[in-house]
């Protein structure tokens, strides 16, 4: 699929701030979607099937040769991250995070996966989808530097290393002061995994899943997700069941300078007023994600020092909740986690949320049995 001559790569409007261009058309934003379908291989993350198949190490290292030639590695690895890998949570400990740090005045740009309705999901600039404009001129920029410099010899990254490069690109050029980075799979070899030195890594509950490409014991996914750990940064980890973090303090040991610690329980912060602490997501499982959240945000002030950090650090070594924390707490939405939506035609209510887990889906039936459903 070819670019719409004027979105096209190299026209003016493409290297134009996205936030000062024309809004581009249904028809131009159309385009760069179909013309992303043509990303999707097919292919496992398995082991190679055939002899010209690549094994997963080598796809993942080519990521370092397009973020090359795009002339895109120092813009990368010079924002910002907090990453976040895990088998639940992942998404929920991202939001939140987001929502604090956008509440203490800090400009967030979040990529996550999947997306529920609408690809720009995928990309929030201060808890906001992008723009179809900002996707779509970003889109066209990327897909043709890709076919001017990699196409011939490396090839068009596959679906997710194609949106992830876009987002490197995407938060890269809106100038965000935090990237807070959910991995897709794994940790390891996530295409999120090619940035140099994130600010701090976390890694939340886990358990069996993707078993044919992470392993088939607790243990051995943990190495996988622990990939994500990177020299002198630090990395914090919700609690764990023994074998997982027997294999998180492994790895942490096996990477130079990087200290693993556990978030402390929610239960253990105060607020300012002694209200209890307010989340916008509901479930109990959702303290282990907030308690994740708080400690990620306040490694993360310590080490990039924001406008606001001397007196939110000077708060959280009291055990006291920075007033904006706690309100982002409260205010933290996801869709698709246990949300609530109402029909007024039909008068009815829809529960919704999703679990890929036997102990996610207990904690979706725990939540739907103890939510409000009065007149149900």
């Amino acid at each position: 699929v070819s670019p719409p001559p004027a979105a096209g790569p190299g026209s003016p409007r493409t290297m134009a701030d996205p936030m000062e261009e024309e809004e581009v058309t249904d028809d131009e934003y159309r385009a760069a979607l179909e013309a992303l379908q043509s990303t999707i291989s097919g292919k496992t993350r398995a082991a190679p099937k055939g002899p010209n198949d690549l094994t997963w190490e080598q796809q993942f290292d080519r990521l370092h040769l397009y973020l090359e030639r795009l002339g895109m590695t120092e813009s990368v690895n010079a924002m910002s991250y907090i990453h976040v890998a895990g088998t639940k949570g992942k998404g929920s400990t991202c939001a939140f995070v987001d929502a604090c740090l956008r509440r203490a005045g800090t400009r967030t740009g979040l990529y996550t996966s999947p997306h529920l309705v609408d690809i720009r999901e995928r990309y929030r600039i201060d808890g906001q989808p992008v723009s179809k404009t900002t996707f779509t001129r970003n889109f066209w920029w990327l897909h043709g530097k890709l076919r001017e410099t990699c196409e011939a010899d490396l090839g068009m990254p596959a679906y997710f290393r194609f949106l992830t490069l876009l987002g490197f690109r995407i938060f890269a050029e809106r100038a965000v002061d935090a990237v807070v980075l959910e991995v897709g799979l794994g940790g390891r070899l996530d295409a999120t995994n090619v940035i140099r030195s994130p600010a701090v890594c976390g890694v939340t509950s886990l358990g069996l899943d993707h078993v044919e490409v992470l392993g088939d014991t607790v243990g051995k996914i943990a190495r996988e997700k622990a990939g994500i750990f990177k020299p002198r940064c630090p990395a914090i980890t919700s609690p764990q069941v023994p074998e997982a973090m027997e294999a998180l303090d492994r790895v942490a040991a096996e990477v130079d300078g990087c200290s693993l610690t556990t978030a402390r329980p929610l239960r253990e912060w105060r607020t300012l007023s002694g209200d209890p602490i307010r989340l916008g997501l509901a479930g109990k499982h959702q303290e282990l994600n907030a308690a994740l959240a708080i400690e990620l945000m306040r490694a993360w002030t310590r080490r990039t020092a924001p406008v606001w950090g001397a007196d939110a650090v000077a708060r959280l070594d009291a055990g006291t909740l920075p007033e904006t924390w706690a309100t982002g707490l409260a205010e933290t939405e996801w869709f698709g986690r246990a949300q609530v939506v109402p029909d007024d035609v039909e008068d009815l209510s829809w529960y919704l949320d999703g679990a890929h887990t036997e102990e996610s889906m207990r904690h979706v039936a725990e939540w739907f049995c103890g939510a409000d459903v009065a007149g149900r």
